[in-house]
């Protein structure tokens, strides 16, 4: 898939996030952790606490989009997946509404919506260059493949010490 049809996708799906601020009045963030050695790479402030991944399939090579909001329980955050966004299924890919966690299934002009009230504990995303893995936050994109390939752990925290952009 070409650079510029992800691109495309991204901005057609509406992943861009609309900003605004949490009642705490401190921006809430996801610190990005080397999962092996624990060490923070960076942190990016989430004003309306959603997020969303993108990547290239590798089987498919096809662009994803996974999306995200974040939970607030007495200032406790979690992340609940909402969406995966796809272009084809296949081998990795979801194909049916009895996935764990899916609300319903949707095939709408040309991509496939699985949608989702997924409660995660601990986001790793493999990160390899040949896919172009993104983290997108409003206005944000982080190319989280600057980093070597390796596990990055995505974690809420209640606001960024220092930041990547």
């Amino acid at each position: 898939m070409k650079k510029a049809s992800l691109s495309k996708l991204i901005t057609t799906l509406g992943v861009t996030a609309l900003l605004a601020v949490p009642s705490s009045g401190q921006a809430v963030g996801l610190q990005i952790i080397d999962y092996r050695g624990q060490q923070t790479l960076g942190c990016v402030d989430l004003v309306d606490q959603s997020f969303s991944l993108s990547f290239i399939h590798s089987v498919s090579l096809t662009p994803v989009i996974d999306e995200y909001d974040l939970l607030n329980t007495d200032n406790h955050y979690r992340i609940l997946q909402t969406a995966e966004r796809f272009f084809a299924h296949g081998q990795g890919l979801p194909s049916l509404v009895d996935e764990p966690d899916a609300t319903a299934f949707e095939h709408t002009n040309g991509q496939f919506i699985l949608r989702l009230k997924r409660k995660i504990d601990n986001l790793i995303v493999r990160t390899d260059s040949r896919f172009k893995n993104r983290l997108h936050t409003g206005s944000i994109t982080i190319d989280l493949n600057q980093w070597p390939d390796n596990g990055l752990k995505i974690h809420p925290v209640e606001h960024c010490l220092n930041t990547t952009q």
